[in-house]
């Protein structure tokens, strides 16, 4: 290997200075190991590479390995290989790798860029006693340590049901995903894809496995079973969690989103539209910012409807009397982007065919009908309209001081397959399929992060169902939950949503980028039931719309009273205090000699009488939001917890 060799080479030819945003550190390789912040690529005499490590902690069970047979179905034995630094920047470090067989070789090449992706290409080619039909099958495997490889999560989610996210509990299948996060509460690893154009699965259903065993949890990606040639190529990305180093004071941000929203909810349609009519529908501005400033309101996010142009952030001039209004009450003001263009934005007649997605059949998605009277369709960003969304957002956010940007959906490489922009594939019969941009995605929103980095703002990601850090990791925190709340009445979220999903998705430390829950409170389904789950994550619920703020207030005021956002915090399955019965659960903040315990019961059905041992020398116990003392009997409190319920307990 001549790892040291080119390394110094491209060093001595000069790195780029300055080219690493914050709080990321450049790329370093030495030896053989690829380092970048707080994660590892190991790469030796193998085409992948066969070690990777996240806070410290090896990921891989063993190497990568490229998994191939012959044309008799027998397996390849790989016989010999290498790996180099090709280009070295502080950006970037690429990698070069090969292995060898006498009828086949592997050929690859590895941008490891500073916050921990990679972008590996795959080539299979004949070896040197090979053609092009000496091999009937590829299959790329990692195999990965057990104990880290506990939940998964993959993408695109259904918002039918919870299934996209959980606990490893056994063999896993599904077809094409195009990104798949296998890890546990602190890291992870992700793969992710773009196409499945180059895809020849026997049984398309078994596209991607996961197989748990006593020695390695492996992640099989079958690529090539069924008539493959050569050269045969792979582009997919690899990306170790969490991606940067966890705000510890997020939650005290206190973030209200301004419009009344969610299942139930009705405004009435105005017959004349206004600037952020959901956000103060009778038009009381100052009395309504002074109440939630009272309350203890930090941050304000304003849906759509700040503008009139649905995803063109040219506001009226009104708005700057708000985003004013905040400020001079000590709020910060986030905005509204998404996904759409509309038909009243003045690129679309030029643009629409060029810039919107198409679906599988060929069509153009509609979405969203908003005033004043318009309806939305779906953008794609795989193209020129990424340069003038970014150059319009930066225009706005300085023109109105802005402190932050919500992004609906924008960080998602949504399904796409209009290929006069460059998505979507055919097969051999004609027959269209969608891909998925994440590069293009990914370019636009690191873009986008650095402006708002260096400005001190917030990007604040709603990304549903969707946790790939190849764009995630470029928002500073995310909120996720609607896919749980849509659906109707009938749907049972409490039977639903289950502490495995919710650590393996919506927890938001072991991705490194913070999170908050969307509930929309309907039958069956309140904040309360909500925050049981979410507070035993350290998760806080957004409140949708000011006349929410006062559900909220109390829990803030608790929290900020105690400090939590500066206390040490230790989750239930670390067990910092015994509980029973089974569904209690218990989370802890601990500073000095105090304890915040969240004691929360997480059964669906049944009301329990929950049992707390309080940490040693306890000697009070009292209900932080209600501020009533518990009796205490022989170190342990009990009291009385209905399904889906919790209680703040703070412990001197």
């Amino acid at each position: 290997m001549r790892w040291n060799y080119v390394l110094a080479v491209v060093c001595a030819a000069g790195m780029a200075a300055g080219a690493v945003p914050a709080p990321w550190t450049p790329v370093t390789a030495k030896d053989g190991i690829v380092s970048t912040w707080g994660r590892t690529f190991a790469f030796a005499s193998n085409a992948l590479p066969v070690r990777v490590t996240s806070a410290g902690r090896d990921l891989l069970a063993g190497p990568m390995r490229i998994v191939c047979a012959d044309g008799k179905g027998e397996e390849i034995v790989w016989k010999k290989g290498g790996s180099w630094v090709q280009e070295a920047t502080d950006e970037a470090v690429t990698v070069c790798a090969w292995q060898e067989a006498d009828i086949l070789t592997a050929d690859v090449t590895a941008r490891i860029e500073f916050d921990g992706m990679a972008k590996v290409s795959l080539a299979l080619v004949p070896g040197p006693k090979g053609n092009r039909r000496d091999f009937s099958r590829a299959w790329l495997e990692i195999p990965l340590v057990p104990a880290r490889a506990t939940l998964f999560n993959y993408s695109p989610a259904s918002w039918s049901k919870l299934e996209n996210t959980g606990a490893v509990t056994g063999p896993l299948a599904w077809p094409f995903r195009c990104a798949v996060w296998l890890g546990d509460e602190d890291a992870g690893l992700c793969w992710f894809c773009e196409s499945d154009a180059a895809f020849s699965p026997a049984d398309p259903a078994r596209t991607i496995e996961v197989l748990p065993g006593t020695d390695a949890t492996v992640l099989r990606i079958r690529l090539a079973e069924t008539a493959p040639a050569l050269p045969s190529t792979w582009t997919f990305g690899l990306q170790a969690t969490p991606v940067k180093p966890f705000p510890k004071r997020f939650n005290a941000n206190h973030t209200v989103h301004a419009p009344q929203m969610g299942a139930g909810i009705t405004i009435k349609r105005p017959e004349v539209w206004w600037t952020a009519q959901r956000a103060f529908p009778e038009g009381k501005i100052e009395e309504t910012l002074d109440a939630v400033a009272k309350a203890g309101t930090k941050t304000v996010v304003f849906h759509e409807d700040w503008i009139p142009v649905q995803n063109n952030p040219a506001p009226r001039a009104d708005f700057k009397a708000i985003v004013d209004a905040c400020h001079a009450r000590g709020m910060k003001v986030l905005v509204y982007q998404g996904y759409e263009l509309s038909p009243l934005d003045p690129a679309w007649g030029d643009h629409h065919a060029d810039w919107l997605a198409k679906d599988r059949n060929g069509k153009f998605v509609s979405y969203w009908f908003r005033e004043p009277g318009q309806r939305d369709y779906r953008i794609c960003y795989n193209n020129s309209s990424a340069r003038l969304w970014l150059d319009r957002v930066k225009k706005a956010y300085d023109e109105l001081g802005l402190d932050g940007v919500y992004l609906d959906g924008t960080i998602m490489p949504r399904a796409c397959a209009n290929e006069r922009h460059g998505c979507g594939w055919r097969d051999d019969e004609g027959k269209l399929h969608v891909t998925y941009p994440f590069f293009a995605v990914r370019k636009m929103m690191r873009e986008l992060y650095e402006f708002v980095e260096a400005r001190g703002g917030r990007i604040d990601a709603h990304q549903s169902g969707y946790v790939c850090p190849a764009t995630l990791a470029f928002a500073h925190s995310y909120w996720d939950g609607e896919q749980i709340a849509v659906g109707g009445n009938k749907k049972d979220i409490r039977k639903e949503l289950n502490i495995d999903a919710f650590r393996a998705e919506f927890m938001g430390r072991n991705h490194g980028v913070p999170c908050e829950f969307l509930a929309y409170e309907k039958p069956g389904w309140c904040y309360d039931d909500a925050l049981a789950i979410t507070l035993l994550h350290d998760v806080m619920v957004r409140p949708c719309g000011f006349v929410a703020v006062p559900r909220l207030a109390a829990l803030w005021k608790a929290l900020d009273d105690f400090g939590a956002a500066d206390a040490e915090w230790i989750p239930y399955w670390k067990n910092p205090v015994a509980t029973s019965p089974a569904s209690v659960k218990a989370s802890v903040y601990r500073k000095g000699g105090e304890s915040l315990i969240v004691v929360s019961n997480v059964s669906a059905e049944d009301a329990v009488t929950a049992e707390v041992t309080l940490p040693v020398g306890a000697g009070n116990a009292t209900d932080a939001l209600s501020g009533r003392e518990l009796p205490l009997s022989g170190g342990k409190v009990r009291v009385d917890l209905p399904p889906f319920r919790y209680i703040l307990l703070h412990v001197r």
